[in-house]
Formats: structure tokens, sequence, C-alpha cells
């Protein structure tokens, strides 16, 4: 597979995802993602690709399931939420995660 079709691939399977979510935006906000509870996991860094108020899809190289939790930060700390797992699409190249904020996380597209 080339890197032009690689591309298309993870474009179609982010989009696939996002159908379930009609409110959302495409964003790219930069975070490190952790699995809960804490030390289960080492931080790893992701984007979130597509999110509403609630609820955000980024791509995730960390062994999670549905109903897993997981923490959501970004460089300035303006975005530092827990959120829980709600869909995973593994797909040919990589894996999705949608999640839903556990609290209510007022504007955090526009702080991020």
């Amino acid at each position: 597979m080339d890197v032009k079709e690689k591309k298309r691939t993870e474009n179609g399977e982010l989009e696939r995802l996002a159908q379930f979510f009609p409110d959302g935006t495409r964003v790219k906000v930069p975070v490190n993602v952790l699995r809960l509870p804490l030390g289960s996991s080492e931080a790893m860094p992701t984007v979130l690709e597509y999110g509403t108020s609630r609820e955000v899809i980024f791509r995730c190289e960390l062994p999670v399931e549905f109903g897993d939790r997981v923490k959501l930060t970004n460089k300035d700390k303006s975005l530092d939420a827990e959120a829980e797992i709600t869909a995973v699409q593994i797909g040919q190249s990589e894996t999705l995660v949608a999640a839903r904020f556990t609290a209510e996380i007022p504007n955090w597209i526009i702080k991020s």
C-alpha cells in the first residue's frame, strides 16, 4: 500500500466512525492519552481528530476496549480530562477510538 492509498484508507476509517457523531467537527488537537488507572500504561502522544462537546475520536496505539477509561491532556493542560471508551474500530492500518468525557468540559475545542 503506497502512502496516498494508506492516507485515503485512514481518512475513510475515520469518516465511518465520525458518522455516528453528526454534531461533530474535524479538529487537530495534539494530546497525550493515558489509560486509567494511572500507572497501567505509558502516556502515548496522539491527535484528537474529531470532536463534539462530549466526545472525541483519536488514533490509539494503547490496548483499550469498550468501557475502559483514559485521560486526555494537551501540552498546556487546558484540556485535562477523563473519558470513557465508547467505540473501538480496528482498521487495516490503525485503531480508532471514540471516547466520551466523564464530566462536562466547557469550550474544550476553543481552549485547545
